[in-house]
């Protein structure tokens, strides 16, 4: 097994991240809390670690969760079907060697403004508001 050397973590303008005092499950069941009391639907679960294992190499504790609903769908395809590639949405929960736990998500609104449709830029600033919940329910563990 070949341990994997992180690059310097850096912050960029069109992600966001907020860190937890939970564990890494912990956090998990709470964004999949957040996530369903939004009313989104969890598509598709991706373990990394696992993947990676399976091809040799060693990672911290990482989890991709994909998730959106059908009435976004269909106010997406109805301003800019072009812009369809940006779903679903999607969090990272990812662990550091000492197992401090990080959430971590491209920026909604910096995601659909690309477009230059004015309601999906509206659309964006609603699911800000859906990772400004999940970052208030696992920002309380700390």
């Amino acid at each position: 097994m070949h341990d994997v050397d992180y690059g310097q973590l850096q912050h960029h303008a069109f992600q966001r991240s907020v860190t937890t005092g939970h564990g890494f499950e912990e956090t998990l069941q709470l964004v999949r809390e957040a996530l369903q009391e939004a009313d989104f639907w969890i598509i598709h679960e991706i373990d990394p670690q696992m993947l990676l294992k399976k091809g040799g190499y060693a990672i911290h504790q990482t989890w991709q969760i994909l998730f959106f609903h059908p009435r976004y769908m269909v106010r997406l395809l109805g301003l800019d079907p072009s812009a369809l590639l940006e779903a679903p949405l999607k969090i990272v929960v990812m662990a550091d060697e000492a197992g401090k736990v990080t959430l971590r998500w491209l920026d909604p609104e910096a995601l659909l403004s690309k477009y230059a449709v004015s309601g999906l830029l509206e659309l964006g600033r609603e699911f800000d508001q859906t990772y400004t919940a999940i970052s208030a329910k696992v920002g309380a563990g700390l």
